[in-house]
């Protein structure tokens, strides 16, 4: 079934009502923050190394979330290969995506056209905004990356000078697998900034809730979206032909 290119469906609209809620939610119970930064983990399990970890050494910010799926991990990797605004989406309150010009709409297929993404692709996150994958392991892992001057909101190199107002930002979507047909999917965000009172409230604080909201749908949506694929998959096997 393709997405619906309607905006704002009502089904849309109770999910995006359901997003703001858990993100004041979020904001009114501040002191679950380190709780909600391994949503879905251990405290052991959240400290592993991952891929991309040494691209930000430092994050002022971080969180890694994850979700457990009944599905193996080769019926999970396709929703991951073609996440991006134009692709498959990502999975999350479309709704709340588009009432800031986004167009995002989350595919509940798998699309062939987007199932082989390489190092240096771009990963739309808006009509003129995307980021390039940086890491990129076949079936298990995705990353990508921004530095980016925040004065000129244009990218910056390391190598030549660091402005004094900078984000430095990788996003890592992994999966493994689990025992029993089973699988996880991981999504790992690392984050550095400039010094600035103003960058210390948008990434330190108000975007927590915000982010939080979002990836977790997100995990929930692939989720969704990986055990139907192997349900259907195992039904269909199932008959006798």
């Amino acid at each position: 079934m393709k997405p619906s290119k309607s905006r704002f469906s009502f089904f849309r609209i109770i999910q995006g009502f359901e997003g703001v809620f858990i993100m004041i939610a979020c904001f009114i119970t501040f002191f679950l923050k380190p709780f909600r930064k391994r949503w879905g983990l251990s405290k052991e399990e959240a400290k592993r190394k991952l891929p991309g970890d040494g691209l930000v050494i430092e994050p002022k910010t971080k969180f890694t979330h994850a979700v457990a799926i009944n599905a193996p991990a080769e019926y999970v990797w396709p929703w991951v290969a073609q996440m991006g605004q134009g692709r498959g989406g990502f999975y999350t309150y479309e709704a709340l995506e588009n009432l800031i010009g986004l167009n995002i709409y989350n595919s509940d297929v798998v699309l062939p056209e987007f199932q082989n993404p390489k190092i240096g692709d771009i990963i739309p996150f808006g009509p003129d905004s995307g980021y390039p994958i940086v890491i990129y392991e076949e079936g298990s892992a995705m990353a990508i990356e921004t530095k980016l001057n925040l004065e000129t909101n244009n990218d910056y190199d390391p190598n030549i000078s660091i402005p004094e107002n900078f984000l430095h930002l990788t996003w890592l979507w992994y999966v493994e697998a689990l025992n029993g047909n089973r699988s996880r999917f991981i999504s790992r965000n690392r984050v550095d900034y400039g010094p600035s009172l103003k960058a210390k409230l948008i990434f330190g604080f108000f975007s927590e809730p915000i982010v939080y909201a979002m990836d977790r749908k997100m995990c929930l949506g692939i989720k969704k979206r990986a055990e139907r694929l192997y349900k259907n998959k195992t039904e269909l096997e199932s008959i006798p032909g």
